[in-house]
């Protein structure tokens, strides 16, 4: 058995947040998404898919650990074109992040080691 770590995975329809659009509804996303990645997701030629990807991404971290967090708790980059996972305010935890995403569809699985 494998102690330290755990292992999130989530997928998610795009068109979720399609039907949101972020003009209309900068709020929702703010609720979310911290500022750059927000900035990030709107600078993709398919800011839906990106914006449903890192939810992705947040909804697996969340899976990954044994306590509550905040959406804005989970920071969201990328290093090298791979995405990358950071808790604000706690660096006990290192994550492996793997995403993918189709014309409908976003997933993401992470794997988060207690260190």
């Amino acid at each position: 058995m494998l102690e330290n770590f755990e292992i999130g995975i989530d997928i998610i329809d795009i068109s979720r947040f399609q039907e949101k659009i972020f003009e209309s509804n900068k709020s929702f996303y703010e609720k979310i998404f911290n500022p750059s990645e927000i900035k990030y997701c709107l600078n993709k030629k398919n800011s839906y898919q990106s914006f449903a990807t890192k939810f992705a991404i947040k909804e697996s971290v969340i899976k990954c650990l044994d306590h509550p967090i905040n959406f804005l708790d989970i920071f969201t980059d990328h290093e090298n074109e791979k995405p990358t996972v950071t808790l604000l305010n706690n660096s006990s935890h290192r994550f492996l992040v793997s995403v993918s995403h189709e014309k409908s569809h976003a997933i993401a699985i992470v794997i988060s080691e207690l260190i």
